[in-house]
Parts: C-alpha cells; structure tokens; sequence
C-alpha cells in the first residue's frame, strides 16, 4: 500500500504558508510552470480544481489528494492486454510545505 497520500490543507493555511515564506503566489506559480492566474483564482473559491491544471495546482498546493500525470499515462485495469499501472512515489508530486 502506498504511503504518500498529500495531508489536505484549508486554503487559509496555503495563504498562512505564502506569508511565512515570504513568497508571493505569481513567485510560486513561476517556479511551479503553472498559471498565477488560475492559481489565485483557486485560492479565491472562483476555481474548483477538477481537471488539468487547476487540479495540477490544488494537489502542488496541498489542497487536495491526487496524482500529476499525463493523459498518455492513464491506463486503466479493465482494458484487455494492458497491465494496471499503480502510481509511483515519482508520480505523486508533493506540496513544499505540510499543514
């Protein structure tokens, strides 16, 4: 069994985490090669991150649980001839800080 589920932070304490660091959210999201803009809307509540790259921020951020990949890379156990692929830890990417 996997151990490298994310802890799921408020957003309070992602905005509480920038402010510690000193790090604005453009900052970030430059060195993350995502948008500022979508992230302050997530941060925001205008955003949900569902799909793509707003799920991409929610998970680096520490918002929510899941796995960064590509759409080549989803395989799933059902389909004949093909082997479940279980995620890896250099699959799962893990925010800078903890909650």
């Amino acid at each position: 069994m996997m151990n490298n589920i994310v802890p799921v932070c408020t957003v309070e304490e992602v905005r509480e985490e920038f402010r510690r660091r000193g790090m604005s959210v453009s900052d970030w999201a430059r060195r993350h090669g995502v948008s500022a803009q979508l992230t302050y809307r997530i941060l925001a509540g205008r955003t949900i991150g569902q799909r793509g790259q707003s799920h991409e921020i929610c998970v680096l951020l520490g918002l929510k649980p899941g796995v960064i990949g590509s759409a080549n890379d989803l395989e799933f156990a059902h389909v004949k001839g093909r082997a479940h692929k279980v995620a890896k830890d250099e699959d799962v990417r893990k925010p800078a800080h903890t909650c």
